[in-house]
């Protein structure tokens, strides 16, 4: 089956054709190609040269064509948009004077000894990230690309380096890596009080159930996503189908917890904003794998009080019901539950909070799994965000950040969590305790300049997977951890 749309423009002729047919993949990854192959090739009608542009698609599933049909549209929609300037034209437009491009350097060195697995480990990894960020203003008011290279340099690294998330594990080995992280066509509209936003392509995303973590570098998802605003209320849509890490420069398929793939995530989320209250629902699923859903709430009581809320629920689908027990990180259902309150008053920032879980497993201690799919980062907004820790089957968390700005430009504080849970018959107990320093200097030179400093001890319990290890009288094992971390970052507009 042939599907051929044909624009035309003046006297040049663009022809767009799909063909439906063999293999189910592929399908969302040429998005971006209808947009930024389509600006060379008007920029080659507008030099009076003709081309045909013939893009070809194969899927054996006609639910994955109705899934991604939308893709096409904003590229068609784009194509006159591009057809419509001349090079001379687009050289005085706003896609170059509004067009701007930052260098980025981030140097973090991250350091844990622990020995939660019943013997020492120092995990270690110190890098150097760069990154280049190109925005482009739009032609005509509508259309428009991004894109972004992210560079890291291997400084110093442990044999357990690949936890700390920030050099490449090359076959065992720390490595720096570089990769083009972004690079997505972008088409804006705004009517009657409406405005809003499409994206294809390769695209950092903080949109419903899905977030970017940044080390040295982000990480960055492959798809197609968009938003519309209205007075106080946003909508967000995402579709996404593959995704780069943070500390790699491969393209990779999302995968369950025994190493099978996910086709796609989709997700969104609904928000209503006011001066004094926000609420944002959010949802979205893992392919036949995981779903959620998501409710974040924060009231204003004044300048200097506010309460927020977290509720986040997961339910399990087919592939992952049909995993052994042992990959599981929970039966069938895992919920948390998070209120905090932040105070600010003077120069003083303080947040206590209070968390938990629910997360049961019939062999051994649930908890609850903050991403969903393995190679993807989701959203967790709780205090309680702590690698693995705090969110187990039944365990409760009392964590309290305080810091003071001894000058407007520096701020130092401590953080600090403590968790504990029943275990046949024991409570179970971990926590930490963290002081860190936070430099911004407010001077013009220095705008974008930030170093961050955290260090301090920790105590939990030996264990196996998610399940303590007793010693031979019964009783559980504890062990003590130290960790620290360290920070620059600085960015600056080159033009």
């Amino acid at each position: 089956m042939f599907i051929k749309i044909q624009v035309r423009y003046n006297s040049p002729q663009w022809i767009v054709t799909v063909q439906s047919g063999k293999t189910r993949n592929e399908i969302v990854r040429i998005f971006q190609d209808v947009i930024i192959s389509g600006f060379f090739i008007f920029k080659i009608h507008s030099l009076g040269l003709g081309v045909d542009y013939k893009l070809k698609i194969t899927t054996g599933s006609d639910k994955v064509m109705r899934k991604i049909k939308y893709c096409f549209i904003l590229g068609i929609l784009g194509l006159p948009a591009w057809a419509a300037a001349s090079v001379a034209e687009i050289k005085d437009s706003s896609f170059v004077k509004d067009s701007s491009l930052a260098l980025g350097t981030h140097n973090i060195l991250k350091y844990l000894d622990e020995g939660e697995t019943g013997k020492r480990n120092v995990h270690n990894a110190w890098g150097q990230g760069i990154t280049l960020d190109y925005k482009s203003g739009y032609i005509n008011n509508f259309i428009g690309v991004d894109a972004s290279y992210y560079g890291v340099i291997k400084l110093a690294a442990a044999d357990n380096f690949a936890s700390r998330g920030i050099l490449y594990n090359d076959n065992g080995q720390a490595s720096g890596f570089n990769k083009i992280g972004q690079l997505y066509g972008k088409a804006k509209f705004s009517e009657s009080g409406v405005e809003g936003n499409l994206y294809g392509g390769w695209k950092l995303l903080k949109l419903g159930v899905l977030t970017t973590s940044m080390r040295a570098a982000p990480n960055t998802y492959q798809g197609v996503s968009g938003d519309l605003s209205w007075d106080a209320y946003r909508l967000r849509m995402a579709y996404v189908d593959r995704s780069s890490n943070r500390d790699s420069p491969d393209k990779v398929q999302f995968l369950t917890s025994d190493g099978k793939q996910i086709d796609s995530i989709y997700t969104g989320d609904l928000q209503y904003k006011s001066d004094n209250f926000t609420a944002l629902y959010l949802y979205g699923e893992s392919e036949d794998y995981l779903r959620r859903n998501g409710l974040e709430l924060v009231l204003k009581q004044n300048k200097t009080l506010a309460y927020g809320v977290q509720i986040y629920s997961t339910d399990t689908l087919d592939k992952y019901d049909s995993m052994r027990t042992s990959k599981k990180d929970f039966d069938s259902s895992a919920n948390h539950y998070a209120v905090d309150m932040t105070w600010k008053p003077g120069n003083w920032i303080i947040k206590p909070g209070f968390e938990y879980t629910q997360a049961h497993k019939t062999d051994g201690i649930g908890q609850f799994p903050r991403h969903m799919s393995k190679n993807s980062r989701g959203t967790f907004n709780s205090m309680a965000y702590a690698g693995l820790d705090y969110m187990r089957d039944e365990e409760k968390v009392i964590s309290f950040d305080m810091g003071y700005n001894l000058t407007p430009d520096f701020l130092v504080g401590i953080n600090t969590h403590y968790g504990f849970f029943d275990y046949k018959g024991q409570q179970v107990k971990e926590g930490e305790f963290n002081v860190y320093t936070l430099w911004k200097p407010s001077s013009p030179a220095l705008k974008n300049l930030s170093i961050f400093t955290l260090a301090g001890p920790g105590r939990t319990f030996e264990h196996n997977g998610t399940t303590p290890i007793e010693d031979s009288n019964g009783i559980i094992k504890k062990t003590n951890s130290m960790a620290y971390e360290f920070r620059i970052d600085y960015k600056f507009n080159i033009f």
